[in-house]
This record gives structure tokens, sequence and C-alpha cells, in this order.
């Protein structure tokens, strides 16, 4: 299987994990850590979430052509990013405000706080 089957693969099964989360149109987005927040298995105390990049994709999640095109991004964009060193942790669906995580990697609350933290602050600018 080539390298962007497995990161379509990849992005599918986030996907299906929070698209039963949101009716209609939702901003997700896609959490790039750098790779050696992966591989080091640091604590979050050393995790720096603003060297994450945060990409944000409008989708509406009743139209099959809509879900098809953030699929086809999402996957060039984490092809692309790999190459940059960043890996895709997770995505994330926003409804009004309440947030779904998906990540195949377990990400813990103070993480997960930072991380939204970041998302509501690039909401404001």
């Amino acid at each position: 299987m080539s390298v962007r089957h497995q990161v379509r693969n990849y992005v599918e099964k986030l996907f299906e994990n929070i698209k039963e989360k949101g009716l209609g149109e939702h901003t997700i987005y896609c959490i790039y850590s750098p790779v050696y927040v992966q591989r080091e298995s640091l604590p979050a105390n050393q995790i720096d979430v603003e060297e994450f990049e945060i990409v944000d994709i409008k989708v509406n999640l009743r139209d099959p052509e809509s879900i098809k095109k953030f699929l086809d991004r999402t996957t060039r964009e984490a092809l692309e990013n790999e190459v940059k060193g960043y890996y895709l942790l997770a995505m994330v669906l926003d409804r009004d405000g309440e947030y779904f995580f998906s990540s195949e990697n377990p990400i813990i609350e103070e993480l997960k706080d930072d991380i939204v933290d970041r998302i509501e602050r690039l909401k404001e600018e």
C-alpha cells in the first residue's frame, strides 16, 4: 500500500470517529504536531501547542461532495506536513463551541485544554 493510501486510510479513520458528532456544516480543525512530540513521548508540560500547526476547514456533514473535498484536502495537507516534520495528531470537530477530539494517540486532558485554548484564540483572530 502506497504512503498516500496509508495516509488516506488514517485520515478517514480519524474522520469516522467524529463525523456522527455533527449535523450539517461544522468546522473541523486538523491538529499537526511536530514529529518529535510523538517520538519522544514528552510529558504535557514539555509540549508547546504554539508549535502545532492548526488548519480549520468547514465541512457540510450532510453533503458527500463536501466530505470528499475535506478528505482529499486533509490527505494532501497531511502528506505535505509530514515532509515539513509535522504529524496529523488529531481532528477536532467544533459543534457550537463544544469540541470533539479524534486521535489514534492518547491525548491527556491538559493537552486537550491547551489545544482548545489555541483554537479559541484562532477563532478570535
